[in-house]
């Protein structure tokens, strides 16, 4: 028994050298609420995308650790997997069927900065979205780019360390087999447009503590060389506040690829160019957030070869949404929200192509409890 009991014990010890030399973390978020829109019913929607994550790192030595995250999307009203991504939400769009529509990935890091590969956020996204006091999240969102995609599959990335006040990122994407021999004739459909291009992407961020600036470029992989840069501008103006000022430039083909698939979208099509004020005000126990925004989009559909498309026309409209919303702080993890927008658009054509309905003035309101762990 005393032989048993100090194999065990040994047994748990190295066991215990083991874990020490990993870390792995859960991490999650909880989010629901009530939304309206003009022209849609209520329903519960998600303010910040419901997740599951695991994510950890391994000691190599020497500096060098190996690193992982996988990351599991859900719909917290019904508990199926993708969700209401409500930055880029239109009634009846579907979900997301991958089992892991977060991140998935594994890498490197050391002393020359961090490398991954796999599904990973894109680039151009994660570093504009922040000069949005809104996160591109909710009613108040700033208007989501078609060649914009949380995250993009197929990818290598690298992020340097920091540099002084600045830091980089860069990303390659590969894009879907066009092989005659082996490729389907959706992915052969790519190669005929000349749409099977890979995706690229850089962006740098520059934050002193008082300024923040970034600056980026991407083209998403099949995408008929289309692409996105966005700029951002943002100032402390005291401890409590920030005044960003964000501006963004699509240029779609109709092919998105990437995330969305591969075929022609003629709701893809078109130029897109954004610019955002925002402000964010540590007031009270919590956060109030605003924004204006202009959105112009020019001669939507005009690569259809039918001229016929849903959304198609070949001037320019726009449209312009005004949002605020507050966030009140229970805890550092816990917190109530309720977001209030005004969408003015040109006229019923763009109001469908934003928000499937036809309604020029749309409102929209949202009210929620988010949780963090």
């Amino acid at each position: 028994m005393k032989k048993q009991f100090l194999a065990l014990a040994f047994l748990s010890t190295l066991s215990g050298v083991a874990y020490a030399q990993s870390n792995v973390s859960i991490y999650g978020v909880l989010d629901i609420n009530v939304t309206k829109r003009t022209g849609v019913d209520a329903q519960f929607e998600d303010y910040d995308n419901n997740r599951l994550g695991f994510k950890g790192s391994e000691d190599l030595g020497n500096g060098y650790k190996a690193l992982f995250q996988l990351e599991r999307r859900f719909d917290l009203s019904d508990g199926t997997l993708g969700n209401t991504n409500s930055a880029s939400w239109k009634p009846g769009q579907t979900k997301s069927t991958k089992d892991w529509e977060g991140a998935s990935n594994v890498g490197l890091s050391g002393d020359f900065g961090t490398l991954r590969v796999g599904r990973l956020n894109q680039v151009v996204t994660e570093y504009v979205r922040k000069f949005d006091p809104f996160n591109q999240i909710g009613v108040g969102s700033q208007f989501y780019g078609r060649q914009r995609a949380p995250r993009v599959d197929n990818t290598l990335r690298y992020d340097s360390p920091a540099l002084g006040d600045f830091k980089l990122s860069a990303a390659y994407s590969l894009g879907h087999n066009t092989n005659k021999k082996s490729a389907t004739d959706e992915e052969l459909d790519l190669k005929d447009n000349n749409a099977d291009n890979d995706g690229y992407e850089a962006a740098v961020l520059w934050d002193n503590g008082l300024f923040q600036f970034t600056g980026g470029w991407g083209r998403l992989a099949d995408s008929h060389n289309s692409s996105i840069w966005g700029a951002g501008l943002a100032w402390r103006i005291t401890p409590e506040a920030r005044l960003s000022l964000q501006y963004e430039d699509n240029d779609s083909k109709g092919w998105k690829g990437s995330s969305s698939g591969t075929k022609y979208n003629n709701g893809a099509d078109g130029r897109q160019r954004n610019w955002l004020l925002g402000l964010d005000w540590k007031l009270g126990p919590g956060v109030l957030r605003a924004s204006v925004q202009y959105d112009r989009l020019d001669h939507v559909g005009k690569y259809d070869p039918t001229g016929k498309g849903k959304y198609h026309w070949d001037g320019k409209k726009a449209a312009r949404r005004y949002a605020v919303g507050y966030e009140y702080y229970l805890s550092k993890r816990t917190f109530l929200y309720g977001n209030l927008a005004y969408t003015n658009f040109d006229d019923k054509h763009v109001a469908n192509y934003w928000t499937g309905v036809d309604n020029e003035k749309n409102f929209a309101y949202q009210v929620g409890i988010q949780h963090k762990f």
